[in-house]
């Protein structure tokens, strides 16, 4: 985890156990609720061919042509090619991915008015992302997924067939530089994955006018600034991204994360309260915020936070577990092996399955653990 400074290490273990149930607000129309459920369930399973069914594919083949900056084409053609071999559902389900947990969040709207579901990914490694799908209605009045909007990176699902097609069909773009900064792309975020962050800047510094002011690349060059240690250069590089795109998401999302791997608690405070302001709330990004106010060593705030997490009955073992951190901290035993037990009976697993010893060790020499041990024995 990157706030919680290695304190505790099953938050994100535990968080598998338990198949987050999805609840939806009962004010949203039955239509686009089923809908999400639908695709919901259909990527938990990999069960692509649902997907693919509530893909318009004819829409979805004109954005990837627009982000092409082409309009000659016959997208028709490539609408059925997409449909019969590139099989879109299955690739939504490779982008997103099954290592870790995926839920349906709220249905949203964006700031042009457009209906989109937003869903949650909580990656393995404990990395956050989230996802818009932009709906809209078909000629027969049925909702359909149109595009994909992916938070980490800023880039849209037609943007990456898009490059895709421009790699395996070099004819299609004529404009060869356009093409070649295209495809260069691509490889930022690989380059920042590896730790290769000299190699994003300077491949950014190589692509075209144009796509220097892409959100994509941008994004990645934010995060190989901080990665790199570049903080002046990081924050240049923020300032102006925030002038251009002031309501956007990614962005927070990434600044959230960097300004904790860096010790800003205040700065990753104010970037998870932005973000949850711009997507309407999220209770999970109350746990963000928890896990911020622990590494802040505000644990009075963090309590606070946990406790009214707990009366929702949202995340509540993630809860448990960060409020078992909280009184760590706070050296209160009494309250921690309350906690403990608690949810070692939610989860069905040992206490000390939930907390390693080696990370809590005064805990596991405090009368309250003896005593209690004692008793099992």
């Amino acid at each position: 985890m990157i706030f919680n400074k290695g304190l505790h290490t099953t938050t994100f273990l535990l968080v598998f156990l338990i198949i987050t149930q999805l609840k939806a607000q009962t004010s949203i129309e039955d239509t686009d609720i089923q809908l999400a459920i639908t695709i919901d369930s259909a990527i938990y399973h990999g069960d692509g061919n649902t997907v693919d069914q509530h893909i318009d594919y004819d829409v979805f083949t004109q954005r990837v042509f627009k982000g092409l900056h082409q309009s000659s084409f016959d997208w028709k053609e490539y609408a059925e090619v997409f449909r019969q071999q590139l099989r879109l559902g299955d690739l939504l389900i490779e982008q997103i991915g099954r290592e870790g947990e995926y839920s349906f969040v709220k249905v949203i709207e964006d700031e042009n008015g457009n209906k989109n579901l937003l869903y949650r990914m909580i990656e393995g490694d404990g990395m956050l992302d989230y996802n818009e799908m932009l709906i809209a209605k078909n000629h027969l009045g049925q909702w359909n997924v149109v595009d994909v909007y992916f938070y980490l990176g800023g880039v849209y699902f037609s943007d990456i067939i898009g490059t895709l097609i421009a790699l395996e069909n070099p004819d299609l773009i004529p404009n060869k530089s356009f093409r070649k900064s295209l495809l260069k792309v691509r490889d930022l975020y690989g380059y920042n994955q590896e730790g290769m962050f000299g190699n994003t800047i300077e491949q950014y510094d190589s692509l075209s006018n144009y796509f220097k002011k892409e959100k994509t690349a941008r994004l990645a060059l934010i995060q190989a600034y901080a990665g790199q240690g570049g903080i002046t250069e990081f924050e240049e590089q923020k300032a102006l991204y925030l002038d251009d795109f002031p309501y956007d998401k990614s962005i927070r999302l990434l600044l959230m994360e960097v300004y904790g791997s860096l010790d800003n608690f205040e700065m990753a405070y104010a970037m998870n309260n932005k973000l949850s302001e711009l997507i309407g709330g999220d209770e999970y990004l109350m746990l963000r915020e928890a896990e911020i106010y622990l590494s802040w060593e505000k644990t009075s705030k963090a309590k606070k936070v946990l406790k009214k997490l707990l009366k929702s009955e949202s995340f509540e073992t993630d809860a448990r577990l960060l409020l078992m951190d909280t009184y760590y901290i706070e050296k209160n035993y009494k309250s921690l092996l309350t906690e403990l037990l608690k949810v070692s009976d939610m989860v069905g697993v040992t206490p000390e399955e939930i907390l390693p010893k080696e990370s809590y060790p005064l805990f596991y020499s405090s009368s309250y653990w003896e005593k209690w041990k004692k008793q099992q024995s």
